[in-house]
């Protein structure tokens, strides 16, 4: 970003989306430059990812819907035990940024698997944690463009589902387990 004249800072996808913190000032055009900028980074990336997510509606409160994330994602690790038991150690990055989060990843990794190692993180030093929040914040996108529900800031962004799914969904999809 620096080679290009942008100032070096961690890429926040929802706040460049919606206009928010550090990108209030910037134009929807130097905006959607900079995400352009983190889809590139994504497409060249050799990684493999996957989301998991509740509605928040169908848990009755946090229990519930700790309960039903834990499950996806312990699924998703016996799914893949193959690939995961081709590494001496699992190494999990994360800011500690949701408690509930924290906890289900330390739980159900270290229940399922006997080499993880835990990371803290700040996001601004790790590129791959600012793409896994590009791909989170893309695909809770979809999810609400699927509903009808996105907000005017990221229709505004987008423009059109046509166009969000050629250059930011079907891309991220080449990635996913």
């Amino acid at each position: 970003m620096v080679n290009i004249g942008w100032p070096e800072h961690c890429f926040h996808a929802g706040p460049i989306i919606r206009s928010e913190n550090e990108y209030k000032d910037y134009s929807l055009g130097e905006r959607q430059r900079l995400l352009k900028r983190l889809m590139t980074f994504t497409r060249k990336v050799e990684i493999k990812a996957t989301t998991i997510y509740v509605e928040k509606k169908k848990g009755s409160d946090e229990i519930d819907i700790t309960n039903m994330l834990s499950k996806q994602l312990a699924d998703f690790i016996r799914r893949h035990l193959d690939f995961f038991a081709n590494y001496n150690a699992i190494k999990l990055y994360y800011d500690n940024g949701q408690t509930e989060v924290t906890k289900i990843l330390v739980s159900v990794f270290n229940t399922l698997l006997d080499n993880v190692e835990f990371k803290r993180v700040i996001p601004s030093n790790y590129r791959l944690f600012q793409v896994a929040d590009l791909m989170c914040t893309l695909k809770l996108t979809e999810l609400k463009m699927n509903k009808h529900i996105l907000s005017r800031s990221e229709i505004y962004f987008f423009k059109d589902e046509r166009t969000f799914k050629k250059n930011y969904i079907k891309p991220i999809e080449r990635k996913i387990f």
